[in-house]
């Protein structure tokens, strides 16, 4: 009975080593996503563009301080009619969040055009958009100043690790390996700072949109003298741990602070210029360009604000559309995230933080497009010098450009969308299979294929498979392919640029039809005129010769899912007649 038993179980040992050899034979087709994100928005349309969706995640930020406001969101703008061409990934700026580029849902009371938001503008032309939420889009606008504690330890090792969450879920939504990065204003710092240590790994490009740098201590030479310490122990004793939007000189907040301020003259464009809720005039109570009272509260609103921040009086911002963007404008940010800036700008080696982030952006090597604002970036960060390791860098001034008006301007979609979108093009990698013929080929017949590829960094390797499987020694830009039976395949070529960036062509299936039959002789219906029969002259009797049929061409190897089965069935049948002479021999 015993020997009965042992049997048995060799069997089942038996049958699900089969088994797990023929799963080995079948590729895995999903890939699983990080279900600690919550999806607040399942593809909700853009009030102008309904074939754009938007969808929304948020989660708990992994890294330390987890506290109540301790969360990150994630946006995603996708065109639901076109195979994506890449994926975007976006870097708000300060007081920024990733609904600003990318929400207009059909509730709004205003409709947001992609001549208004470079986010859209890319989006409708088949990239796939993401941008993140930071942590303070998650801290209440009510709070007061007082109440930020929980902002003190907001730093840059919090910043990075939550931005590679967002990417990291970006790349698995979208399904692909790496992304390119786009940096505005703040953003741009983060970008590049991300890019020293992630950057081989995740990006395929910068674009840098009116901030950042590009270089070590491009304004200033290193002192070796910020004491960071210092810094962040008057922070604590001050007990002022955020900046409070808009942390913009001569801009003159009301003491309802200007993001309310801001909200109230998107709500009451025509209301008094005066502080929201008094009837005190607002500063200065003069209009500075006509001498006369403010018409209302907007054109106030237009002056003073004009200027580096946007330059609507020389029309190169909107107000309408600067009101209806900063509405929305997170009320603080972090005070020790730019205290750490100050920091690793200033030292050689900075002491302080985890990175010194500056000293490394000459290792990023990947491709940098860099934009600049003639009233604003270029006297707040100087020029975008080429501190990179990588020759693929262009920069371009925007003459008479303010901040805002990069990204929001009437003029974006010219200067900078478009642009970028060309340069994001060049340099995406795309592939697609041409063909001599029809897709359907008879058997003993052969077809030409080849992988016509685009975008990246040549020089380019190729790889074609068959059925899922690699076609050995079919490295080649071109294939021929041809098959004895009658059937059905599937090819398609893998594509690596210089960069190490693969993408995989579509999948072309060919329908492979019998061999056509022979058409016969006809035999002739009359019977020919005889002629007399000379005698012939004896010849020496000459060899037979016999006529092949030439080679087919040679098929691509095969291993259909029958002879898996066959061998599975095989296995089983002979572990069966086993266990049958062992069980006769025990008994």
């Amino acid at each position: 009975m015993q020997k009965k038993e042992t049997t048995i179980i060799t069997l089942l040992l038996i049958i699900a080593l089969s088994i797990s050899f023929v799963s080995t034979l079948i590729p895995a087709t999903t890939s699983a996503i990080d279900n600690s994100w919550t999806l607040i928005n399942n593809g909700r349309s853009l009030k102008a563009y309904p074939n754009l969706q938007e969808y929304v995640w948020q989660k708990n930020a992994t890294m330390a301080p987890n506290g109540l406001y301790d969360k990150i969101g994630l946006h995603r703008l996708v065109n639901s009619t076109v195979t994506p061409k890449g994926v975007i990934f976006i870097n708000p700026g300060t007081y920024g969040n990733g609904g600003q580029l990318t929400s207009n849902p059909i509730s709004d009371n205003y409709t947001k055009t992609e001549n208004q938001s470079i986010a859209i503008y890319w989006a409708n032309r088949g990239f796939d958009v993401y941008a993140i939420d930071y942590r303070t889009h998650f801290v209440p606008i009510t709070l007061n100043p007082s109440q930020l504690g929980f902002m003190a330890n907001w730093g840059w090792d919090q910043w990075i690790s939550d931005i590679r969450e967002a990417v990291t879920k970006a790349k698995q939504v979208s399904g692909v390996d790496k992304v390119f990065m786009v940096g505005f204003s703040f953003g741009g710092f983060a970008t590049m700072n991300y890019a020293t240590i992630y950057g081989k790994e995740d990006l395929l490009g910068i674009v840098m949109l009116d901030g950042g740098a590009t270089a070590k201590n491009q304004n200033y030479n290193s002192t070796n003298t910020y004491n960071l310490t210092s810094t962040v122990s008057q922070i604590n004793a001050t007990g002022i741990w955020g900046y409070e939007y808009p942390n913009l000189p001569n801009f003159p907040a009301s003491p309802s602070g200007a993001l309310f301020t801001t909200q109230f003259i998107v709500q009451n464009p025509n209301a008094p210029a005066n502080i929201p809720g008094t009837n005190q005039s607002l500063p200065p109570p003069i209009n500075p360009l006509t001498n006369n009272t403010w018409t209302n509260i907007t054109e106030w609103y237009n002056v003073v604000q004009s200027g580096a921040f946007s330059n609507t009086l020389g029309g190169y911002g909107n107000v309408t559309i600067n009101l209806q963007n900063n509405a929305y404008n997170d009320r603080y940010w972090p005070r020790l995230i730019y205290a750490e800036v100050g920091a690793y700008k200033d030292w050689t080696n900075c002491p302080y933080i985890t990175q010194d982030f500056d000293d490394k952006y000459k290792d990023i090597n990947v491709p940098l497009l860099g934009f600049s604002s003639e009233l604003f970036g270029i006297p707040s960060f100087g020029n975008l010098t080429n501190g990179i390791g990588n020759t693929d860098f262009t920069t371009k001034l925007l003459p008479k450009y303010g901040h805002l008006d990069v990204i929001i301007g009437p003029y974006s979609a010219r200067d900078v969308s478009e642009p970028t979108y060309q340069w994001l093009l060049n340099h995406t990698l795309t592939a697609s299979i041409m063909q001599g013929n029809a897709a359907t080929i008879a058997a003993r017949s052969s077809i030409t294929l080849s992988a016509n590829v685009s975008g990246g960094p040549t020089p380019y390797t190729y790889q074609w498979y068959q059925d899922g499987n690699a076609i050995v020694g079919q490295i080649l830009p071109q294939i021929n392919v041809g098959w004895t039976f009658a059937g059905t395949h599937t090819l398609y070529c893998s594509v690596t640029d210089a960069m190490a960036m693969t993408v995989n062509t579509t999948a072309l299936t060919l329908t492979v039809s019998p061999a056509p039959t022979p058409i016969p002789i006809p035999i002739p219906t009359t019977t020919p005129t005889p002629t007399p029969t000379p005698t012939p002259t004896p010849t020496p009797t000459a060899t037979p010769t016999t006529t092949q049929n030439p080679s087919p061409t040679p098929s691509v190897p095969e291993f259909p899912a029958s002879l898996l089965i066959a061998t599975l069935i095989a296995i089983i049948a002979a572990s069966a007649a086993f266990v049958k002479v062992k069980t006769k021999k025990s008994n």
